[in-house]
C-alpha cells in the first residue's frame, strides 16, 4: 500500500502534466487507508516538501493540491495529535510527523501567495483566503504545540505568522469568519486565530499541564469572539500589543511600545469574559467543555480559571508572588519521580552527601521560603513532568522533597524547573494492605510536623491507596501501625497526599 502511495505521491513532482498531478493527488486522499495513517501521513508530509521545492508546479495546480491533500489528510493527523496527547503507545514517535504536517502545508501555503504576488495582476479569490487561513492555523498550532512541550516558539514561527495575517489584514478579509474544514462546522477568522494563540501565550503556559493548555485553547475560542484589535492603543485601563514587524511573542503594554506594525486589543473586554465564564462553571462544568476534555475535573477546570484571571490581569499576576526569590548556585542530587525517591531513600537514607554524590547535570539556581528553582541541562526531560514528585539534596544542607510546578526549556540549551517544596527530611516507610503479615508492600513517604513546610505532616502515597476510609499497615523505623486513610489533600501527577489517623500499634 505504501508503494502505491509512493507512486501516486511521486506524479505530483515526476514528469506527468500539472493537471494530471491534481489528478493523481486527488486519488489518493480518495482512498487514503484509516489503519495506516501513521505511515501515511508521513508519506503525504514527503510529497508536500517535495512540491514545495518543485518550481514547475503553477499557481492553480499548487493551491488546488495542497488544500485538498489537506482537507483528506486532516483527519488522520488528528489521530496522532490526539494519541500523543493521550500518551498512547508509540506515540512519541509521532513528534516530528505531527510537527512537520503543520510546517510543511505552511511553508506550501506561503509559496502560493508568493506566486500570485510574482504575477503582474493577480485576485484574491475563495482559495487564496483559505490557504492564507489554514497556513496561519498551522503556523500558530506550532506555537501552541511548542507550549505543549514547555519551550519558547522561535520568534520566526511568530514572524511568519505575522506576515500571513498583514496579507489578510491588507487584502481585508482579516476579519472574515472561513471554514477551515468542512469536518469541523465551524468557521473562525484570521484575526481570532492571532488572538487566540496571544491569548494563550500570555497564559504562561510553563507551570500549566498539557490537559489545561488545551482547556485554555478551548475557552479561547469563546473568549475573543467579538475581540478586534486595533491600529491604535484604546483608552483601556490595560491592553495587549502585537508587532506586526518584529519577531517576538506577544505582551502586555508598556510604555514606549508604539509602531506602524503593531495592534492593541483590550484587555478589559477578556478578563470581563473570562468573569463570566467563571460564574457559568459554578453552576458546574457547561456540557459542551465536558464533552471535548471528560478528564478535566470541575476542580480543576475552577483552578485554571482562577490562574487565568491572575495572568491576564493589568500586572500579568506579578502581584502574587508573596515569596521573595534569592539566587543560589551549587550542584545537587535529584531523583525525579514517587517511586525512584521512595527506593533511593531506602537504599541510601544513611549514606552522607559527598562530593562525588552531586551530578553536574543538576543545579539550584534560586531559593525561596516555599520553594526553589532548578537548571538541569541533561537529556532526560521527557520525566520533568508538572505536578511530579521531586526530591533535591545539596551538600550541608537538609534535603527536600516538592512537586514540580513549572517547567521551561530554555533556547540557549537546558531546562528550568520551578519547584513547591513540600518538606524537609522525608522518611521511606513500607505500607501494606490491611493484614497481620503483608504479602504485598509499597513505597510510601512522611515528613513530620517539624520538617513539613506548611507545619503539619505530610503524607505521601500512590495513587491507589488514597481513598479515605482505606486501612493500611505502616512501619517505619521498625515500628508497625495500623492507620486509617482520612482524606485527600492534594493529587500530584504520580502520587497524592493524604491525612490518616492512627488506630494502633501492632506487634513487632
Amino acid at each position: 500500500m505504501i508503494d502505491n502511495i509512493k507512486t501516486i505521491l511521486g506524479s505530483l513532482v515526476g514528469k506527468h502534466k500539472p493537471s494530471d498531478s491534481t489528478v493523481s493527488a486527488t486519488l489518493l486522499v480518495k482512498n487514503l487507508p484509516g489503519d495506516e495513517y501513521y505511515t501515511t501521513l508521513i508519506e503525504v508530509i514527503k510529497a508536500v516538501s517535495k512540491i514545495n521545492k518543485d518550481a514547475t508546479v503553477t499557481l492553480k495546480d499548487r493551491i488546488s493540491t495542497l488544500l485538498y491533500v489537506d482537507s483528506q489528510s486532516v483527519g488522520m493527523h488528528s489521530k496522532l495529535c490526539s494519541e500523543f496527547l493521550r500518551g498512547s503507545p508509540r506515540s512519541k514517535s509521532f513528534l516530528p510527523s505531527i510537527l512537520s504536517y503543520w510546517t510543511e502545508l505552511s511553508n506550501g501555503y506561503q509559496l502560493c501567495l508568493r506566486q500570485m504576488h510574482s504575477a503582474k495582476n493577480f485576485v484574491v479569490d475563495s482559495n487564496i483566503e483559505l490557504a492564507t487561513a489554514r497556513a496561519l492555523h498551522h503556523q500558530l498550532s506550532l506555537v501552541k504545540w511548542s507550549a505543549l512541550r514547555y519551550i519558547s516558539a522561535e520568534g520566526n514561527t511568530w514572524q511568519q505568522a505575522y506576515h500571513l495575517y498583514q496579507f489578510a489584514e491588507q487584502e481585508q478579509f482579516h476579519t472574515k469568519r472561513i471554514a477551515l474544514y468542512d469536518r469541523l462546522n465551524s468557521s473562525i477568522s484570521p484575526e481570532e486565530l492571532l488572538i487566540q494563540a496571544a491569548m494563550l501565550h500570555l497564559a504562561q503556559t510553563d507551570n500549566l499541564l498539557p490537559q489545561e493548555i488545551e482547556a485554555i485553547h478551548l475557552l479561547l475560542e469563546r473568549l475573543v469572539e467579538g475581540v478586534q484589535l486595533e491600529l491604535q492603543a484604546t483608552q483601556s485601563e490595560f491592553q495587549y500589543v502585537i508587532n506586526l514587524d518584529m519577531p517576538a511573542a506577544p505582551q502586555l503594554l508598556r510604555r514606549g511600545v508604539l509602531g506602524k506594525g503593531c495592534r492593541y486589543w483590550s484587555g478589559d473586554h477578556v478578563v470581563n469574559r473570562l468573569a463570566d465564564l467563571i460564574l457559568d462553571f459554578d453552576q458546574g462544568i457547561p456540557e459542551a467543555f465536558a464533552r471535548a476534555l471528560p478528564e478535566m475535573s470541575l476542580e480543576l477546570w475552577r483552578d485554571m480559571l482562577q490562574k487565568l484571571s491572575t495572568r491576564w490581569s493589568q500586572d500579568g499576576g506579578k502581584s502574587m508572588r508573596r515569596h521573595e526569590r534569592l539566587s543560589s548556585t551549587g550542584q545537587a542530587r535529584v531523583e525525579v519521580g514517587f517511586e525512584r525517591i521512595a527506593h533511593h531513600l531506602k537504599v541510601n537514607r544513611t549514606l552522607p552527601l559527598g562530593d562525588d554524590n552531586l551530578v553536574p547535570e543538576w543545579r539550584v539556581n534560586d531559593t525561596s521560603e516555599v520553594g526553589m528553582g532548578l537548571i538541569y541541562i541533561g537529556r532526560a526531560v521527557e520525566s520533568l513532568i508538572i505536578g511530579r514528585s521531586i526530591w533535591v539534596s545539596q551538600k550541608d544542607r537538609p534535603n527536600q522533597l516538592g512537586i514540580i510546578r513549572r517547567v521551561q526549556r530554555l533556547p540557549e540549551g537546558g531546562t528550568r524547573i520551578g519547584v513547591e517544596l513540600l518538606g524537609s527530611l522525608p522518611l521511606p516507610v513500607i505500607l501494606s494492605e490491611n493484614e497481620r503479615e503483608a504479602i504485598s508492600n509499597h513505597n510510601g513517604l512522611y515528613i513530620t510536623q517539624t520538617n513539613a513546610q506548611k507545619g503539619k505532616r505530610v503524607f505521601i502515597v500512590p495513587k491507589s491507596f488514597a481513598k479515605p476510609g482505606k486501612l493500611l499497615n505502616f512501619l517505619a523505623n521498625g515500628k508497625s501501625y495500623q492507620i486509617r486513610i482520612s482524606s485527600v489533600i492534594s493529587q500530584f501527577e504520580d502520587c497524592h497526599q493524604v491525612e490518616f489517623e492512627t488506630l494502633e500499634r501492632l506487634s513487632d
